[in-house]
């Protein structure tokens, strides 16, 4: 009865809370108890407690009142605590000395179970010297990349790492959970002790650093935070899906202290990496397939390792009632649609043909050094799709579009994103553009 409850409610919340916050805070939680209207869950750790406390309970008790009535409460302790005593509060205030642990949910995320290719491999080596290094010339150390390539394993390494030495308090969370606590604090008028929390760990860890875009007194707080911990030579490590350069709706100061450490790309998966990633992924499944499913899987279209995951996922769903390994043809069966090649990546001169012919200028005009409206934005918006669909960096888009600098394709980029929550026309136009370049 409980747990059917408790499942019940972790769909609901799945469709409301962020995933990476699902995956920490909720992910981990066990029901306990199900009395006079009362859901008592578990958790592991007073940390992860009193952070739903704060910052979940009132999406919880939505939930959970959808699912069992207006009535229903809900109570969270720490694991082994008895579920009619009340656990034990930690107050808000400088943070203790033990070591803190990292979720549950990526406990798995390790050095060892890190897959490593010539694209990730600086990140890997990167964040190796911040474990093993006690002053390490990479702070703050940030990594950025796209979804699912392997940031937040990194950061969950490193914190693991941490911790195993005993050298350091750790702190990791996710830019939201900066932003959930600092409101909380501010409502509660706590913010002195909410700083004290942050600017007295050792090695503070922030993923999803894109999520302060926008808001200013986050990116206020922030900053104050990096500059006291850099300050003491305390370490820093941070990852977003872009380089801090192209992070819109940051304030340039903020911009200008993640850029002041070592910046790690990550970048997609060659081939080499993609066959080893679909056999560690097949060796974690105990799945044995025949020759050839790993070069088979090895093309088919994933971008990600989170991608990846799905389609073993959905292979192993086929292979469950068979005997013997997985053959080519289930594998085929299996994906079905799925089972297609990865889009090619534009090339710079089919985004130039395109933005051309859509805006009606020619590649003479987009790459002059005019400035006038009628060519700035195609040629912003030929940054933009530069920037998104190519595999040029930044200074490189900006050689190629007429020998602009780095800061001015960021400025392209930027412009367009802020226009493009308030034009339609625009929104439209590059949904066109979109689907000639891919196609």
């Amino acid at each position: 009865m409980v747990d059917t409850l408790w499942g019940k409610v972790r769909e609901a919340l799945q469709a409301k809370i962020a995933g990476k916050d699902y995956e920490t805070w909720i992910a981990p939680l066990h029901a306990v108890a199900w009395e006079s209207d009362r859901l008592t869950v578990a958790t592991h750790s007073p940390l992860a407690r009193d952070w739903i406390r704060q910052n979940l309970v009132d999406a919880v008790l939505a939930a959970l009142r959808r699912v069992a009535g207006d009535g229903a409460t809900f109570h969270v302790v720490v694991q082994g605590t008895a579920p009619g005593r009340p656990a034990r509060t930690v107050p808000m205030g400088p943070v203790p000395q033990a070591r803190e642990t990292l979720p549950l949910g990526l406990r798995r995320y390790t050095f060892g179970t890190f897959v490593v290719g010539s694209s990730n491999a600086v990140a890997l080596q990167s964040a190796r010297q911040v474990v093993e290094d006690r002053n390490s010339r990479f702070n703050p150390l940030f990594l950025y990349g796209g979804v699912g390539l392997g940031k937040t394993h990194l950061l969950a390494a490193i914190a693991q790492g941490l911790v195993a030495s005993k050298r350091s308090t750790v702190r990791y969370l996710t830019a939201e959970s900066f932003v959930n606590e600092l409101i909380v604090a501010i409502r509660r008028e706590r913010t002195e002790a909410f700083r004290r929390r942050f600017r007295g760990v050792g090695t503070l860890i922030v993923d999803d650093v894109q999520f302060l875009a926008g808001k200013r007194r986050s990116q206020e707080e922030f900053s104050h935070t990096f500059n006291a911990l850099h300050e003491l030579g305390n370490q820093i490590v941070l990852a977003s899906d872009r380089e801090p350069d192209a992070l819109p709706g940051m304030e340039v100061a903020l911009r200008n202290r993640l850029s002041s450490g070592l910046m790690v790309e990550i970048e997609a998966p060659d081939g080499d990496l993609r066959a080893a990633l679909v056999e560690r992924k097949l060796a974690a499944r105990h799945l044995t397939v025949e020759e050839g499913v790993v070069d088979l899987l090895r093309e088919q279209w994933w971008e990600n390792v989170r991608e990846l995951e799905g389609l073993i996922t959905r292979i192993e769903a086929f292979a469950i009632s068979g005997a013997g390994p997985i053959t080519r043809i289930l594998v085929a069966d299996a994906l079905g649609r799925c089972a297609r090649k990865p889009p090619q990546r534009a090339t710079f001169d089919r985004v130039v043909h395109e933005v051309c012919q859509q805006f009606s200028v020619t590649r003479e005009e987009l790459l002059s050094r005019r400035r006038t409206a009628r060519i700035a934005l195609p040629r912003h918006v030929a940054m933009y799709l530069c920037r998104h669909h190519t595999d040029r960096p930044l200074a490189a888009i900006g050689a190629a579009l007429g020998g602009r600098d780095h800061s001015t394709v960021v400025h392209g980029v930027s412009a367009i994103e802020r226009r493009l929550g308030s034009d339609d026309d625009l929104r439209a136009s590059l949904r066109q553009l979109q689907r000639r370049i891919k196609g």
